[in-house]
């Protein structure tokens, strides 16, 4: 079972996923790469300079000066190259989840991090895409929520718009009762006030809607028409 799906609740349905662009991958491993290659430079310039018939060997060892510098530059790339396999690890494995009732980050390789956004604490949403960022389909998403954090981002996702769609549409959703989850499963949840025939109206035209997008089967809306009739 993936750690995603032990963190879902009774009956709760995940609608959306969202990481990392891969350029936020690409971009970390090639300036490794330009370190890596620098490195390697940065040897055999000082094995070429210090390698010379009077080196002499260091702390008593069979050493030369310009074998210890090679020898520092080799264990420094491979230094760098594991945080390589670690930026990997960290891009595949943090994630951006929408459900029909939060937003979830999930974030660490083997300690995991994850910070829960209710749909109905959110206030406001904000994108930010640069130039590049346009370009290449990859934003910046900030939640605005009520919970005491206040602002959950999410950096330098791909697909934003969607993700920001995905988002908004989960939560109109969740607010107005129908869709993905069904209320009245739920033990101990307060009574559903009152509705007007004209809100009614209006609810079974947009549920009309759903059914016929194929997003709402045919038995999930007549058993919420069910539900709105209930309360007027």
């Amino acid at each position: 079972m993936a750690y995603v799906d032990q963190l879902l609740g009774r009956d709760e349905q995940i609608l959306y996923i969202a990481r990392q662009h891969l350029f936020v991958l690409i971009a970390n491993i090639l300036a490794e790469l330009a370190l890596i290659a620098l490195l390697v430079a940065a040897g055999v310039a000082s094995n070429w300079a210090f390698n010379t018939k009077d080196s002499t060997p260091l702390f008593g060892t069979s050493l030369t000066a310009s074998n210890l510098i090679l020898l520092l530059c080799v264990v420094i790339s491979v230094i760098v190259m594991i945080s390589g396999f670690i930026d990997y690890l960290r891009w595949n494995t943090e994630q951006y989840i929408v459900t029909d009732r939060r937003v979830i980050q999930v974030r660490g390789i083997l300690n995991k991090q994850v910070i829960d956004s209710s749909l109905e604490k959110i206030n406001d949403v904000e994108l930010r895409q640069s130039l590049i960022g346009r370009m290449m389909n990859f934003g910046t998403v900030e939640i605005l929520t009520a919970s005491e954090e206040g602002v959950n981002t999410m950096d330098r996702i791909e697909g934003p718009l969607d993700f920001k769609k995905a988002m908004l549409e989960a939560k109109y959703k969740h607010e107005r009762g129908y869709g993905y989850l069904d209320p009245q499963g739920y033990q101990g949840q307060a009574p559903r006030p009152a509705l007007s025939s004209g809100d009614i109206q209006r609810t079974l035209e947009e549920l009309a809607a759903l059914r016929e997008r194929g997003i709402l089967s045919s038995d999930e809306f007549e058993a919420k028409k069910r539900e709105l009739l209930s309360r007027i």
